[in-house]
């Protein structure tokens, strides 16, 4: 007794792989966070303020509630890792570049 393909066969292997193939991919795009403006980098200019200074500088103006910066508040969808007060902003926000200023 040999197994031969049949197109059921086939066509079910190729819908396998674009399935497997599309999650591959997906997962690798992912959604990234965005890096910290140059204008909010307080990080930079601070290098070495503890966690917790950091965490509220970023707070200072991205607090849901209270912050500054009303257009840049973070949003409801934002992951709910911020609340603890122990993870800086930084742990997944990267920091951006400095421009050069004329």
């Amino acid at each position: 007794m040999t197994f031969r393909f049949q197109r059921h066969d086939v066509f079910f292997i190729a819908v396998v792989t674009l399935v497997v193939a599309g999650l591959a991919y997906l997962s690798h795009t992912g959604k990234r966070p965005r890096p910290v403006p140059t204008a909010c980098d307080v990080s930079r200019q601070k290098p070495d303020l503890p966690v917790r200074e950091r965490r509220g500088q970023c707070l200072s103006c991205h607090d849901p509630q209270r912050g500054a910066a009303v257009a840049h508040r973070i949003t409801p969808t934002h992951p709910q890792k911020w609340l603890d007060e122990k993870f800086a902003c930084t742990g997944c926000h990267i920091i951006g570049k400095p421009t050069a200023t004329n």
